[in-house]
């Protein structure tokens, strides 16, 4: 719960300075961020998967006094490898690089604790890389867990065995976090899985969730859309398409 919970409503559009300066009254830990951009690997991506959004991140810190820093940083696989970036690179400037959505994972027990233990999982990983594989498959729809290089699990198990991939893209080590944290705790995965159909016992399938399955998500509620410096209030898939897309302003 923010500090700023009792304050004036908030009017939307909103700058995008003033979302930043004022970040942990309108995010969380542990709130999803979905981007596009005009690279050419956004573009694969999006040609290859029919994705509007291309790639995914995870806010792991807010702006804290108590903690002196006053940015929002979130953890993402990119192509360099597992790492933190600072969101306000992302979306503001006179031409801001990235246009995002931000989402939230509803259900019970997702508390602070939770998303805090989700994001040691996911920060443990920051030497790990990515897996051009996974994503090369994804663009191809091609069954990428083969490239992974481990065998199809054809029956469910309940024995549980630790594992660290050695490689990710974004949304599948978003996946992987969200998973991992609910196994730790002996609760249940499969309350956290983004993509219908996937099992939490499936680690090629897992890893392989991808920006347009996390899009798609019931299970994720829509926030807010980001495009060219103004914060928008969205409450479904379309809404922020049509934002980030120009047909809302």
């Amino acid at each position: 719960m923010s500090a700023n919970a009792g304050a004036e409503p908030p009017h939307f559009p909103m700058r995008v300075g003033t979302f930043l300066k004022d970040a942990d009254r309108y995010m969380d830990r542990g709130d999803i961020i979905l981007t596009r951009n005009k690279t050419w690997g956004s573009r694969i991506v999006h040609f290859g998967t029919g994705s509007f959004f291309t790639h995914s991140a995870f806010v792991f810190l807010l702006p804290s006094l108590q903690e002196h820093f006053d940015n929002t940083f979130v953890l993402e696989s990119m192509p360099s490898g597992v790492g933190l970036a600072n969101i306000k690179g992302w979306i503001t400037g006179k031409n801001p690089p990235e246009e995002i959505a931000i989402l939230r994972l509803q259900g019970h027990g997702l508390d602070r604790a939770y998303f805090k233990q989700v994001g040691g999982i996911m920060l443990d990983q920051v030497n790990s890389a990515y897996d051009y594989g996974i994503a090369v498959n994804l663009g191809l729809s091609v069954w990428f867990g083969i490239k992974l290089g481990w065998s199809r699990i054809s029956r469910r198990t309940t024995a549980y065995k630790p594992w660290t991939p050695k490689t990710f893209i974004c949304s599948g080590y978003i996946q992987y976090g969200l998973v991992e944290a609910k196994r730790r705790n002996n609760l249940d995965p499969d309350s956290v899985l983004l993509k219908e159909g996937v099992a939490s016992y499936d680690r090629a399938g897992l890893l392989a969730v991808s920006p347009n399955d996390i899009a798609n998500s019931k299970k994720l509620k829509w926030l807010y859309a980001v495009r060219r410096g103004w914060v928008y209030e969205v409450h479904s898939y379309e809404q922020a398409r049509d934002v980030i897309s120009g047909a809302q302003s």
